[in-house]
């Protein structure tokens, strides 16, 4: 439309003003369009960091929950104070009969 509008302005006159319009909306179509576009890659570079962090943040838990479970022993309750469940004995098995 915007193309025909340009070709046959001399004839059309009484659309200059939409046809401003038109020209205007396309070129703020595009910078949208564009922006957008860099919205999307910035998304995906911050998505890629907070997946690193958070691998990162895995392995740094892992390392602290061992050495916590060697230095209090897998079955002390002292754990629980940093959220990991120590290791129960199982209750002996009553004898059937």
């Amino acid at each position: 439309m915007k193309q025909g509008l340009d070709v046959n302005a001399a004839d059309l006159t009484f659309l200059a003003t939409e046809r401003d319009q038109i020209t205007d909306l396309v070129a703020n179509l595009a910078a949208l369009d564009a922006q957008q576009e860099a919205l999307k890659a910035q998304t995906q570079q911050v998505t890629q960091a907070l997946d690193a962090q958070v691998g990162q943040m895995a392995a740094l838990e892992s390392r602290v929950r061992a050495s916590l479970k060697g230095k209090y022993g897998a079955q002390n309750e002292k754990l629980a104070e940093f959220g990991i469940k120590p290791r129960r004995s199982r209750a002996a098995a009553k004898p059937a009969g």
